[in-house]
């Protein structure tokens, strides 16, 4: 499969958006106008692409693209998502669970220490096929509250975030309007913060556009891999399907011809031992006997 190149890598590529988000002061800008209400003074702790690994060997990490900490102690997670998926939500659960999990509490330690969370998600797409309902507007927080009584929030700290790039910002800050255009590729001019931006995007374009399109193509690499191999496995999964249809045909076939057991299982082993082990072929025996008896 060939590889498109992009004429110009924008704000919502990996590798373009982690080198600007780098940048602390721009960085926290974004936090403020996100958070208007959370008076975010400082960064204290800035976390590029932060490793979140698991205990369990088979479970899945995660990598944070931004993680930062202000003053407060606040933890807040920004990522960027540009592939639709009605798995979203699932996804943001996921991360406040690691993200909560790398805060173990030591024996003798209070639940009050477990910091305030806030994880966003900046979409390129309509995220709604994550909600119950489509719902078009492009800024949404998500915080626990009660099924019946929707004012009554319970004091967890764990604040989501969902800002929607493609949706309807009425009655949002001309900031938040303007990281949208950021986020569609569409020139921005509202202030320094946001020129600055457009301009280190610009220049990562010129003085790193072969790291990012090594990365890119890497991705897509993995991409196609990932595809070939479910591919092989759903031909195995069918070459299996088929081969158990196969056997219980075969042993309605033998027993509807009054072979014994011992003659059924030895002829159904030539045809298919090399599928199936004897247990399993035993059992396939033993099931077809109690779907006769079932059916007189």
């Amino acid at each position: 499969m060939d590889y498109e190149v992009s004429k110009e890598f924008g704000f919502t590529e990996d590798k373009i958006f982690g080198w600007v988000m780098e940048n602390e002061e721009f960085c926290l800008y974004i936090l403020r106008i996100i958070f208007p209400f959370l008076e975010i003074k400082e960064i204290v702790e800035f976390n590029k692409q932060d490793a979140l690994g698991n205990d369990q060997r088979e479970a899945k990490d995660i990598r944070l693209d931004i993680k930062v900490v202000d003053k407060n102690g606040r933890i807040f997670d920004i990522e960027m998502q540009t592939s639709p998926s009605k798995y979203l939500s699932r996804r943001l659960r996921y991360y406040q669970s690691t993200i909560d999990g790398a805060k173990v509490l030591k024996p003798g330690h209070d639940y009050s220490e477990l910091p305030d969370t806030f994880i966003i998600f900046l979409c390129s797409f309509d995220p709604s096929e994550a909600f119950s309902k489509v719902d078009n507007r492009a800024v949404h927080f998500f915080k626990t509250i009660d099924t019946k009584d929707h004012a009554l929030e319970l004091n967890d700290g764990a604040t989501k975030v969902i800002i929607n790039s493609k949706g309807d910002f009425t009655g949002e800050s001309e900031e938040l309007k303007e990281l949208a255009k950021l986020m569609n590729d569409e020139e921005v001019s509202l202030n320094e913060h946001f020129i600055w931006a457009q301009k280190r995007i610009k220049e990562l374009n010129q003085d790193r556009r072969s790291d990012i399109m090594d990365y890119e193509m890497k991705i897509m690499d993995a991409r196609i891999s990932g595809r070939e191999d479910g591919e092989k496995v759903g031909e195995k999964r069918g070459k299996e399907l088929a081969n158990r249809a196969g056997v219980k045909n075969l042993i309605d076939v033998l027993k509807d011809d009054d072979y014994t057991s011992e003659d059924i299982f030895s002829r159904i082993k030539r045809v298919y031992g090399q599928c199936f082990s004897d247990d399993e072929l035993k059992q396939f025996i033993a099931e077809a006997k109690n779907d006769s008896l079932q059916e007189a």
